[in-house]
């Protein structure tokens, strides 16, 4: 299954193919299983040590949720290497669009088991003539974080039907089938009941779709023994007890694995963005907090000594005099002990405040220098010019049907401070007790961009832009999400002004350093200590090219771009719509900005494409640039 992960290593720790992601490929699609399964144990300690990413600040700061963990392990790159994702076909249903057979994938192997051999995700029916085999395209997730496939073999056979209003087909909100949970077949909440009981003895299932009827209405499960037949429609309004599916687990003993869950597991289509959100923590190398004495080699050599079971503490002083390191230095390495919680502002803070104080470090594993702009670029004070920066981002878990905010990423769900609903799953099958977790390092560069602390204040003191944050908090209060909620509870004018001013500078960045805008990211340092933003591009996104961090070379020529870029906003397509607007976008949480404006590619921005108001740039009464 290997073979079929064809996405770069940047999205395996990502909404876009991370551990326990559901993603399409030209076969059919597949959830990525845990990096557990991966074959990292395959590596012996000369090989282990070439496959950790070394940033003990990043480490340190894991450890309030992983107390265990050692390693950051690089995602592989070698398709033909000891170290490859794995994977697994889901949803589990398939129908041949061309006799409408509809079976659990198991049933498909078993007729090709006794047939020609190798399943191929072909119908076994010589008059179909290897038809390729498609899949539903429905399945259920739950707060959990659990996700299977809906009970088929019990569709066409319900008790009740209760009419509902129809949502779209585009709403963006193993354990095997048969064993389905007893306490299912109780009276169900949902809108749509099933017996959970087989049509018939002798069962057999076809799916069909009509060419005329383009709704849910015209998908029809049917069963060609004894004719009982039931549509999609109301397919939304259908839930039941989740049965606590976790088939990012792969299987143990033949089995896919899972977990008692006591939540109620809703309908989703497959592609929607609600089924999948990774949570990952991203740092930029700093020296600070870095055991800098220690290589990759040289700990793997320690962990050895440590885990031998006729371990002594002479040992590792030996070892020490042997590789002329203190043992102090090997004694901080292995203390664990370090793990307070850090906020995510604060991890931001150690950043912020090493580019604008410190020099680069003598190892050159990072590149920048300070720029002094006050006077020379309207609204800014200070910027780095960052020739080489190193960033390193690690998945630690995942959600469904809801993101989380970084903070809570390393929160305990069991915890008095947890405020969702929804319960991240580990990416380990060792669940939070993992000593490894995935990661990727990228090299790139980048400009920190530092405004006018003074100007910054004077220009906050308008009533008019308090205002227009407290409308924008309350649409988030009325929305769904606990994340919106969480994200809006410490919103400031600043952070909605510098997130818009970076949205607006990377889209002018495209035209004139080289990089697409979806190569471009953004990092936000506000609070009441910081008031700049890093946008910076990477290896592995379209290369390393060097056109950004030049930017700087000519300030007048960097004001002129600056200039571009706010006057463009001036200019939406949609005004007066969009300027005059007290509510846009998911949950209403943006103004004065739309796609035509403002918003950039998701990968790009690190707040889902919300909380942006152009018109604090621009306005003429309380725009910062005016």
């Amino acid at each position: 299954m290997a073979e079929k992960i064809n996405h770069g290593r940047s999205k395996m720790v990502s909404s876009y193919g991370g551990v326990g992601s559901v993603i399409d490929t030209p076969d059919a699609s597949i959830i990525i299983e845990t990096f557990d399964n991966w074959g990292y144990h395959n590596y012996d300690d000369q090989e282990k040590h070439k496959h950790i990413i070394l940033d003990d600040r990043l480490v340190f700061r894991l450890r309030t949720r992983f107390p265990n963990l050692k390693y950051l392990m690089s995602i592989p790159i070698e398709k033909d290497g000891k170290v490859q994702p794995q994977a697994n076909y889901f949803p589990k249903w398939f129908y041949c669009p061309h006799c409408d057979r509809f079976m659990h994938i198991n049933d498909w192997k078993k007729h090709w088991d006794s047939g020609k051999g190798e399943f191929d995700l072909q119908c076994f029916d010589p008059k179909c003539k290897g038809q390729h085999l498609e899949q539903v395209r429905f399945v259920m997730t739950c707060e959990n974080g659990h996700i299977q496939d809906l009970p088929w073999e019990y569709w066409n056979n319900r008790e009740q039907i209760v009419e509902n209003i129809e949502l779209p087909l585009n709403e963006t909100e193993n354990i095997e089938d048969d064993d389905i949970e007893d306490n299912n077949e109780q009276e169900s909440q949902s809108k749509i009941r099933l017996i959970y009981k087989k049509c018939c003895p002798e069962q057999e299932l076809y799916y069909s779709v009509s060419n005329e009827n383009t709704d849910l209405s015209g998908i029809h499960i049917k069963c060609k023994n004894c004719g009982k037949s039931e549509t999609l429609k109301g397919i939304f309004g259908f839930s039941q007890n989740c049965g606590g599916r976790k088939y990012w687990l792969g299987l143990k003993n033949g089995q896919y694995q899972g977990e008692p869950c006591n939540k109620r597991a809703k309908v989703k289509i497959k592609t929607s963005n609600s089924i999948y959100y990774a949570n990952t923590l991203s740092s930029l190398w700093i020296p600070e907090k870095q055991i800098l004495d220690l290589s990759a080699e040289l700990r793997t050599e320690i962990d050895g000594i440590v885990n031998d079971q006729d371990f002594e503490q002479k040992d590792l002083e030996k070892f020490a005099r042997r590789k002329g390191i203190a043992i102090e230095i090997i004694n901080q390495y292995l203390d664990n002990t370090d793990t307070a919680y850090i906020p995510e502002i604060v991890y931001r803070q150690a950043e912020y405040n090493y580019f604008l104080n410190k020099q680069q470090p003598e190892d050159q594993v990072i590149k920048f220098s300070q720029i002094n702009v006050s006077g020379k670029l309207n609204g800014f004070e200070k910027l780095v010019k960052i020739n080489r920066l190193k960033k390193i981002t690690v998945q630690t878990s995942f959600t469904r049907n809801e993101p989380i905010d970084a903070d809570s990423i390393l929160i305990d769900p069991e915890s008095g401070n947890y405020q969702y609903m929804v319960k991240p799953q580990s990416v380990s099958k060792n669940s939070f007790e993992t000593h490894l977790l995935p990661a990727i390092e990228n090299y790139g560069e980048g400009i920190l961009f530092v405004l006018d602390e003074q100007k910054l204040k004077e220009w906050g003191k308008n009533d008019i832009i308090t205002e227009r944050v407290k409308n924008i908090q309350t649409h988030a209060e009325d929305s769904d999400w606990q994340f919106h909620k969480i994200e809006a509870e410490n919103l400031s004018a600043r952070k909605i002004l510098i997130h818009t001013l970076s949205h607006l500078l990377i889209r002018e960045f495209e035209y004139v350093c080289g990089y697409p805008m979806s190569s471009l990211q953004e990092r936000l340092y506000v609070s009441e200590n910081m008031n700049g933003f890093l946008i910076s591009a990477y290896d592995g996104t379209d290369g390393y090219l060097g056109g950004l961090a030049k930017l700087c070379n000519n300030l007048e020529n960097l004001q002129a771009i600056i200039t571009n870029a706010i006057q463009r906003a001036k200019e939406c397509s949609l005004d007066p719509i969009c300027y005059e607007s007290e509510g846009q976008g998911v949950a209403m949480l943006n103004l004065a900005a739309c796609h035509s404006c403002t918003l950039i590619p998701d990968t790009s921005c690190e707040l889902s494409n919300l909380f942006l108001d152009r018109r604090l740039l621009i306005d003429d009464e309380f725009g910062y640039f005016i």
